[in-house]
């Protein structure tokens, strides 16, 4: 932003130049003005920041941190400023729990950013403002992934275990070679949630498919970059071409999922419901027009669903898949055991299915610890309040932009001891038996009206492909060389870019 200032002035004429600056010295006074303002509007303790950025400085690289680091000097609640915005930031298992669960109503909104208007052509339901629209399409879009994923006779079970052998299978082609397992672990993925939206497992090699692989990879690496504009709006006179790349990226989405819409609309027959988009399409047919207007809910934001649910079923789940690797090659031991409670209780060669789930506690005591410890969403996504509010005896009036520190719940000493250690074992008890106590000290899912919907999903892929793995690959370092735990900092926290080899077993 400054580098283009400069660049303004330096190649104006010196009349331009002098309405150029008195221009930008005018708005710098009136941002500083208004973050002197609205500093006093919350009378809540926190970190003082500077004029128009606010305390956008002290975060660093490592904001999940800083912030997490904040908690000790200032509280559980705390407020900073985000450029001019006073901003609340809520930290701990029982502040979060008592905010998200307890004043679910109250913390349930989405900020207005500018950029959450373009989202889904605006239709958004993850990026949407709560109310009674939000209600009625959360319902639909819980109903349409249920039609899948909730029957007792599973048959998205039976294809992700078949996805799990693809994925073994192209992992032990690497030959004895360092392989990242990134492209071949998303890919995976990518194929169950279109699978599960579209009716279509595509190849590895379909162009329409790898388009939207890279085109999510983009979306979330330029969330997660930040958009200035949503939290000092004046910037977007000097921001124009990042963000016009950033709708290039949803443009490019929207297109796809829209293409995959109109066909199935064209072939639409409500008595074979094919997947979830067939699944919305009847809900557009069979929701009364009188409650849908009543809410404002239109069919566009109803068939935006599925866009939506590629998006979050896509990024989290191959992350948490990824850090997985990484712990087991940085873990042998714990992998061994890993590996030796599968064959002792489902054997060499079958698959396991979540009706081993209960069999295997140290299996799930491991995806929890991976969970925790990667934390991949630290700060879920941003809310904000509906109403004025109290919470720690602070009052927090309506359209508080608030951040949801997870962070700050995975690494709480008095609940993780040494939580900077990975060990599996804080979540099992005494008799090895999984510790459903400790299970509800973190929130891998979110809480409240905002929790992942897509959760049994998530949990069922993530255990189906995680055991395959170890059931069938031993997972190690590459060339001697340790892997670095570590994250790039983004909307998720990936692990560092890394190499593994991949031995049958």
């Amino acid at each position: 932003m400054i580098t283009a200032l400069l660049s303004l002035l330096t190649t104006s004429p010196p009349l331009s130049t002098l309405l150029v600056c008195s221009s930008v010295l005018l708005l710098l006074l009136w941002c500083l003005l208004r973050s002197t303002q609205t500093r006093d509007v919350i009378n809540i303790p926190g970190p003082r920041g500077v004029p128009v950025l606010g305390n956008l400085l002290q975060l660093g690289k490592k904001p999940h941190k800083t912030l997490t680091a904040f908690r000790y000097k200032y509280g559980d609640v705390y407020q900073i400023t985000m450029g001019s915005r006073p901003t609340v930031v809520l930290n701990g298992i029982q502040t979060i729990r008592q905010a998200l669960v307890k004043q679910a109503e109250d913390f349930a909104g989405r900020p207005d950013f500018y950029s959450f208007r373009f989202i889904g052509n605006g239709n958004s339901m993850g990026f949407g403002d709560y109310g009674s629209r939000w209600k009625m399409h959360r319902k639909i879009a819980q109903n349409a992934l249920a039609t899948f994923i909730n029957k007792k006779s599973n048959p998205i079970e039976t294809t992700i275990t078949a996805e799990a052998d693809v994925l073994v299978t192209r992992l032990l082609e690497s030959n004895l070679t360092p392989l990242d397992p990134h492209n071949e672990i998303y890919l995976s993925v990518g194929s169950i949630i279109c699978l599960i939206c579209f009716g279509k497992r595509y190849q590895r090699d379909d162009p329409d498919f790898l388009r939207l692989v890279k085109m999510n990879d983009e979306f979330m690496a330029f969330a997660g970059a930040g958009n200035p504009v949503d939290i000092m709006p004046w910037t977007r006179h000097f921001t124009k071409r990042s963000f016009n790349g950033f709708l290039r990226i949803l443009d490019v989405m929207n297109k796809f999922c829209n293409e995959k819409v109109h066909q199935h609309i064209g072939t639409f027959d409500a008595c074979v419901i094919r997947d979830v988009t067939d699944c919305l399409i009847r809900a557009v047919y069979d929701t009364p027009l009188e409650e849908k207007e009543a809410v404002g809910l239109t069919d566009e934001h109803i068939l935006t669903t599925v866009q939506e649910l590629i998006g979050a079923g896509f990024d989290t789940i191959a992350s948490t898949l990824q850090w997985a690797v990484l712990y087991m090659i940085r873990h042998p031991d714990i992998q061994e055991q890993v590996y030796n409670e599968i064959i002792t209780k489902v054997g060499r060669t079958r698959c396991p299915c979540l009706d081993d789930l209960a069999d295997l506690p140290l299996t799930e005591a491991t995806i929890l610890e991976v969970m925790r410890h990667s934390c991949i969403f630290p700060f879920a996504l941003p809310h904000s309040t509906t109403r004025d509010t109290v919470l720690n005896g602070y009052r927090i009036p309506r359209q508080t932009l608030t951040f949801i520190n997870l962070w700050s719940v995975t690494r709480d000493p008095d609940y993780f001891k040494d939580p900077d250690l990975f060990n599996p074992f804080r979540f099992l008890d005494s008799t090895g038996k999984l510790d459903r106590l400790a299970m509800d000290h973190f929130l891998p899912y979110g809480a409240g009206r905002r929790k992942c919907p897509g959760e049994q999903l998530a949990r069922m892929e993530i255990f189906i492909f995680f055991t395959r793995l170890v059931q069938m690959c031993r997972m190690d370092k590459a060339d001697g060389q340790e892997p670095i735990i570590d994250s790039k900092y983004g909307l998720t926290l990936k692990p560092l870019d890394f190499k593994a080899m991949f031995y049958k077993r």
